[in-house]
């Protein structure tokens, strides 16, 4: 059935791409995109590769291929997503329409079905979004109304979702039922009040009463007048948990800023708990982190409460230089073994001189289990119009609670133009060396080469060699990224 699909996807594809110029003249209003994006990894099979028969190491492949397209015909829209995914372990394989979706739109007024991705305000009730870098994809599947026009705009939804495992991992069924409606009211240029509603439905242990149902409710305001921006969202959650349990929940969250033409001052405010559903993991709504780097004490230790804050100035006292100093804290809601998380960053862009650029930051991390901080630079000098040399050099040490070690990167660059681009680097890292009972097949020094070419609308990657891994996060969102040793291909194709 997928690989019909696929067909069908191609040809009509492929037919509209190459109809004759006339034909495509007499209606403008017709035409069609597509896009592929393929990964693969050829992983170096290691000494305690558990596949590892008689001395010969195993060949560890992976392969992962999304190809997107889309169809507009005047008013009408259509697309969809087919994704091939070969693991190193066959049993996890799949081949199948991962999104699909038909809409129409006028006039402000879009009716869309199959799936999607969609946030409320800030993020409080639904933010249900793709992020590949921290292999986050909570996609939803149903229908959605929403309007936009000079007054008030609107969205209302109903649908299913995934239960959300961690690191990319889903259930293969959509166990969860969404349904919700946002919707805000301009009266007046630079003032903007609204609301939002969502209730998650799910099925609960209890045999007498199987439904179980969350409900979650927020009002909103948001001002901008000139240099000043304020906004403000509350948001409460009433309801059970698939064992049962009752629920109460609530969310404070409150942004500012004031703007001027040498500096701009800006602040965030949270303060949260009980409020992400249907787990800490995975969740479908995710507040804005409060911290320059994306973390929260939710996604690095499940804390399901938090309190914080944070307070940074952007500066540019001449015209070459450009300065971004921030801080900020969070504490867990509870009272005791309370859980910090602290950043302290300082950055700085310069131009020293003609056809040079130069980027520095400080970066340093509280936490209640380690300490961390990061010195990085990276700098580009353009040779010519179409050529440039960068390098990009960093420092992390890490300071947990029984033992310190270090990171140390360094990368250096060329590219010539839309053509080509050269990176060669690697790593070192003494962290085994510093503990050694920790379970860490990290190799002290890790080196790659990795080239880029650029062809019209292709875009061809080749990796060889080491990357290091560790925590990537993003909107609130963290995850581990494992180290990768061997050869990656990564073709990205847009038609």
């Amino acid at each position: 059935m997928t690989r019909n699909l696929l067909l069908i996807l191609l040809a009509l594809t492929a037919i509209s791409l190459f109809l004759p110029a006339v034909s495509l003249a007499q209606n403008n209003e017709w035409s069609v995109s597509a896009a592929n994006w393929m990964q693969y990894w050829y992983h170096r099979p290691e000494p305690n590769d558990t596949l590892n028969y008689n001395n010969h190491q195993s060949r560890q492949d992976s392969l992962d291929n999304r190809f997107t397209v889309d169809f507009n015909f005047g008013d009408f829209y259509a697309g969809a997503w087919l994704r091939t995914f070969q693991p190193n372990l066959n049993t996890n394989s799949y081949e199948k329409l991962t999104q699909r979706y038909f809409g129409w739109h006028e006039n402000g007024l879009t009716l869309h079905a199959g799936n999607f991705y969609q946030t409320f305000d800030r993020g409080l009730t639904l933010n249900a979004f793709l992020d590949d870098a921290v292999f986050f994809d909570n996609n939803l599947d149903g229908i959605k109304i929403s309007g936009a026009y000079d007054y008030f705009d609107f969205d209302a939804l109903s649908a299913r979702g995934y239960r959300f495992e961690g690191n990319g991992v889903t259930s293969a069924d959509r166990i969860y039922t969404l349904r919700g409606v946002r919707g805000d009211v301009k009266p007046i240029t630079g003032i903007k009040t609204g609301f939002s509603y969502v209730r998650l439905k799910q099925d609960s242990f209890d045999f007498i009463d199987p439904s179980d149902n969350t409900n979650l409710t927020a009002v909103n305001a948001q001002v901008n007048r000139g240099p000043i921006d304020f906004y403000g969202e509350y948001a409460i959650r009433r309801g059970r948990t698939t064992g049962d349990t009752k629920v109460e929940g609530d969310a404070t969250y409150a942004s500012g800023s004031f703007s001027h033409s040498m500096f701009s001052i800006y602040a965030e405010y949270k303060n949260i708990i009980n409020l992400l559903y249907p787990s800490l993991v995975g969740p479908y709504n995710a507040p804005p982190p409060v911290s320059h780097s994306g973390r929260t004490l939710a996604s690095l230790i499940q804390d399901p409460g938090e309190r914080g804050y944070q307070i940074g100035t952007l500066l540019s006292p001449l015209d070459q230089v450009n300065v971004e100093i921030s801080f900020s804290e969070s504490y867990s809601r509870h009272k005791v073994n309370r859980n910090h998380l602290g950043e302290r960053y300082v950055g700085v862009r310069i131009n020293p001189i003609e056809k040079f650029v130069l980027n520095a930051h400080w970066d340093r991390y509280d936490y209640t289990y380690e300490e961390e901080v990061e010195n990085y630079f990276d700098g580009y000098y353009y040779l010519s119009a179409s050529q440039t040399l960068s390098f990009a050099a960093y420092t992390r040490r890490f300071w947990p609670i029984s033992v310190d070690y270090h990171e140390d990167y360094l990368t250096l660059g060329y590219s010539r133009g839309s053509l080509i681009q050269v990176s060669i680097g690697g790593s070192i890292s003494n962290y085994r060396d510093r503990n050694e009972f920790a379970f860490n097949s990290d190799p002290e020094k890790l080196g790659f080469i990795e080239t880029t070419f650029h062809f019209k609308s292709h875009d061809l990657m080749i990796f060889q060699g080491g990357e290091r891994g560790g925590l990537v996060c993003s909107s609130g969102i963290c995850s581990i990224r494992p180290t990768f040793q061997g050869t990656r291909v990564m073709l990205f194709s847009r038609f």
